[in-house]
């Protein structure tokens, strides 16, 4: 039988027990649902040189961030859409000199690390103004969307689709 010493000892170790369980949270990136770590922190600053790059309308550092494995599929059943590497420079060449503005947000939802690769979920908030042939248009994007990267040997994130 425990005297009152020793129940009371017990019963403030239990009670700090579970004070410090209480805790034992995680830390996020700042603005993020991210947990906070240095490749999760690499992987938000590299989507972040793509979001500066992409509302510059610099397919130079667009490119730079792209893995010479880059494959897009343009979200289609169909083949003759998808493109690689080259294809997106081509993409890039021909789409971005039509915007004239552009306004885009990226909420950070996930990043899900497996060896080399990461796969980054986020909620896109964007508009922009896109020259046509029937004048100027405004574009708004609202909606989820998944980058595919990979870690190189130089050390370095590169986007696999999604940009």
């Amino acid at each position: 039988m425990l005297g009152p010493t020793q129940l009371m000892s017990r019963w403030v170790t239990v009670v700090a027990a579970v004070a410090l369980a209480g805790c034992a949270h995680k830390e996020y990136i700042p603005g993020t649902t991210v947990v906070d770590s240095d490749a999760n922190r690499e992987i938000v600053k590299t989507i972040e040189q793509y979001r500066q790059a992409l509302e510059a309308r610099d397919v130079d550092r667009l490119m730079v961030l792209a893995s010479e494995h880059y494959f897009e599929d343009s979200g289609t059943p169909r083949a003759d859409d998808d493109y690689g590497y080259e294809g997106l420079k081509k993409v890039l060449l021909s789409e971005l000199p039509r915007i004239r503005s552009i306004r885009y947000y990226i909420q950070y939802r996930s990043v899900r690390v497996d060896g080399d690769r990461a796969e980054v979920e986020v909620f896109l908030n964007g508009a922009f103004e896109l020259l046509s042939e029937a004048g100027e248009r405004y574009r708004r994007i609202n909606d989820y969307h998944r980058f595919q990267l990979e870690h190189t040997a130089k050390d370095r994130w590169k986007f696999l689709s999604g940009m």
